[in-house]
């Protein structure tokens, strides 16, 4: 086979390859190494929309191999602050709905002249640096960012490990 026809022929299925290769959440090689099996702390942010103080909850929730913390808060000021116990098969479960709702890195268009919408974040440690990190901004019915995936669902599965956690977030709204 000639060396050009080598090129036409494989090189674009190399190159497909290796591009879907790269669009997963986090690199992998043979050993796992910076995969999802390397992530030892998740969090998922929700910033709330520009409302008066005593209607604003914006929220954190940490999860690592062994708790899940959320941090509840009004434009700063902490109204809650509280952590809870998870087994290991949890933390597993919560790794597992990364891949599961395909959150991901991406491109949106930007979303100039809104002001006023609630953002979503997720970001992934191996326990000493940053191996994913994603923001969405949800305004005026357009997305922007550059977070993707099932977000909701990921969202649920991991207000999933707060004990009755609509219940904390509504109970915040009297302070």
């Amino acid at each position: 086979m000639k060396t050009d026809t080598l090129f036409k022929t494989f090189l674009p299925t190399v190159l497909v390859v290796a591009i879907l290769a790269g669009c997963n959440l986090v690199h992998t090689d043979d050993n796992g190494i910076n995969g999802v099996d390397a992530i030892r702390e998740i969090t998922y942010s929700f910033g709330d929309s520009s409302v008066p103080p005593e209607y604003h909850r914006s929220y954190t929730i940490t999860v690592t191999i062994d708790t899940a913390r959320v941090v509840i808060d009004s434009y700063g000021d902490i109204l809650a602050d509280e952590e809870y116990e998870i087994t290991e098969e949890q933390f597993a479960d919560i790794k597992n709905s990364l891949e599961t709702n395909n959150i991901r890195n991406c491109t949106r268009d930007e979303n100039d002249g809104c002001a006023g919408g609630t953002s979503e974040g997720v970001s992934c440690s191996d326990g000493q640096s940053e191996v994913f990190s994603g923001t969405i901004y949800h305004c005026g019915g357009i997305d922007s960012g550059n977070l993707c995936g099932a977000v909701a669902s990921f969202a649920d599965d991991a207000k999933g490990l707060v004990p009755d956690f609509e219940e904390l977030l509504q109970g915040t709204e009297e302070q």
